[in-house]
């Protein structure tokens, strides 16, 4: 059996370890700064970490700060201790999927996650969509973004056969206006995939090409080319 002293040697080592990790690992929340990598990821990453976090302490844990970020995309976080109590988290969301732009105002749809948010400023690298007759109000217009970016995504993919020129919303839904003239109805933002083929599959047809028809794609399963277009 181990003499009485050892014991107590141990359990004061195990003491001084356990007050170690909490001094490495936990600081307080007020003493953490928070940024994003890039300048217009800043923002978004510190007022989702404003409107998230209230605890008095922060797990500086890669895991516990990206729960703590909410439903923000995270791609990375980097995690950096300054002595005595103070830590940095830089986030870095990656990558929107799709930027919507009406005039000065942009949204960035992440549509892995089902998030879009409005941003000041945009980036060389991302793919940039403009648009019109979008909602002005600020939610209205993320939302609408939102439901339309998997399709502006795949006519973006396929903008070899399908060349826009024009963008626009309306209250029959989305319609795209073709280099050539032609003008496709696309409807509401389901089934896109569908719709963005059978707008190649017509437009790529030898009697309809060179011809600016109006190619309404917003019946299941169909393109309708109406009389007189």
């Amino acid at each position: 059996a181990c003499p009485e002293p050892m014991r107590t040697l141990r359990r004061v080592a195990v003491v001084l370890a356990l007050v170690g990790a909490l001094y490495w690992l936990v600081v307080p929340t007020s003493r953490v700064t928070v940024g994003g990598v890039d300048s217009w990821q800043a923002p978004l990453v510190q007022q989702t970490w404003r409107g998230t976090s209230h605890r008095v302490v922060t797990l500086l844990d890669q895991r516990t700060v990206a729960g703590r970020l909410g439903n923000l995309p995270v791609a990375e976080i980097t995690i950096s201790r300054q002595r005595p109590w103070n830590a940095t988290i830089m986030v870095d969301m990656g990558e929107p999927d799709l930027a919507i732009r009406q005039g000065d105002k942009t949204a960035i749809v992440y549509t892995g996650t089902g998030v879009s948010y409005l941003v000041s400023q945009t980036e060389k690298s991302w793919t940039v969509v403009d648009v019109t007759g979008f909602p002005g109000d600020t939610q209205a217009f993320l939302s609408r973004s939102l439901e339309f970016a998997p399709m502006l995504r795949e006519l973006v993919r396929c903008k070899g056969q399908l060349p826009a020129a024009a963008v626009s919303l309306s209250a029959s839904g989305l319609s795209v206006r073709l280099k050539d003239g032609k003008k496709l109805l696309l409807g509401d933002g389901s089934d896109y995939s569908s719709k963005i083929q059978r707008a190649v599959a017509v437009v790529q047809m030898p009697d309809f090409k060179g011809k600016a028809v109006t190619v309404d794609l917003r019946f299941a399963g169909q393109a309708v080319i109406p009389e007189g277009s």
